[in-house]
């Protein structure tokens, strides 16, 4: 089975802004007035053996599909079969029998990498539209005020929606051109 192929300026935005993404979940989690991503639909698991580990959000979407969250990465997919992407490597590696249960961090080492983008392009564009809820339900000095803490470079919260969809175009444009065409269009982005 091949491995997808994410050229790696893409690869470098695509972590900086899961990089990003995953704190600003976090602060929706530590919301003053109460939990974001729970009051988005979110559900919450914790371990069960009570240890202190990062909390699983899972949201259920349409025609079975499923995200979670946890502070180091992300699932996109089926409840079974999906990717994972880590907060610090953006590339989709090939998750079978996840099923709905606690997940730790340790479950996702060593997988191998998906074989195309199809989920991951979902991914960044469920993420867009996540960003955008957050931007008209609770606005840009919210986003703003989320980053306060975040010490490292970062995109501004009006332009994050636009960064999302703009990354999963390049993912699509990489699958659908060959080789130096593509090379040229990555080597363009900012």
């Amino acid at each position: 089975m091949g491995r997808v192929y994410i050229p790696a300026k893409v690869q470098r935005r695509g972590c900086a802004l899961l990089n990003q993404q995953c704190w600003l979940w976090g602060q929706d989690c530590r919301r003053a007035e109460g939990n974001l991503l729970l009051a988005g639909g979110f559900s919450r698991l914790r371990a069960a053996d009570g240890r202190s580990a990062s909390s699983q959000y899972t949201l259920w979407l349409r025609e079975g599909r499923c995200v979670r969250l946890w502070g180091f990465g992300l699932f996109f997919g089926e409840a079974d079969e999906g990717i994972y992407l880590n907060r610090f490597e953006f590339l989709p590696r090939l998750v079978r029998s996840g099923g709905n249960r606690w997940h730790g961090a340790g479950e996702f080492e060593g997988l191998e990498a998906a074989a195309d983008v199809r989920l991951l392009v979902e991914a960044v564009r469920w993420i867009a539209g996540y960003e955008r809820w957050v931007l008209g339900a609770y606005g840009v000095g919210y986003r703003r005020a989320c980053l306060g803490g975040w010490s490292k470079r970062s995109i501004e919260p009006e332009h994050l929606p636009g960064a999302w969809e703009g990354l999963a175009r390049r993912l699509v444009a990489g699958q659908s051109r060959v080789g130096a065409d593509y090379l040229a269009q990555a080597a363009q982005m900012p």
